[in-house]
């Protein structure tokens, strides 16, 4: 059986895990240096973000977890660089994305969206 873990890692009932990365996916140096620049904190509502991921769940004031988010969307000609990279907390990536839309959602961000970009 196989699953997926908030990392994005893939993993099989007793067997080794292993890390799948998606083409569009920010590097984590490029998260971590995102994270910084917000100052720790996430870049839409300012709630402070200790650690990437779920590293920093238990810390966060409602116990989410930190995602990166493409300002620009990559089906938008958004890339995986620095300057396109903000980290939001849980609720606030799940609507930037139209309340989940993921896939299908064509919302064009602008980084004055992001009221704590440079912290």
């Amino acid at each position: 059986m196989m699953g997926r873990q908030s990392d994005g890692s893939v993993y099989s009932t007793g067997l080794q895990k292993r890390t799948m990365k998606r083409a569009n996916e920010f590097s984590l140096e490029t998260r971590q240096r995102a994270l910084i620049r917000q100052m720790n904190r996430c870049g839409s509502c300012g709630t402070r973000i200790s650690a990437l991921g779920g590293a920093g769940q238990a810390e966060h004031k409602y116990g989410e977890s930190a995602q990166a988010h493409h300002i620009r969307h990559i089906k938008l000609c958004g890339s995986s660089v620095l300057d396109n990279c903000v980290i939001l907390c849980w609720s606030c990536h799940y609507c930037v994305h139209e309340g989940g839309n993921y896939r299908g959602g064509m919302v064009i961000g602008e980084p004055s969206d992001f009221p704590h970009l440079n912290g």
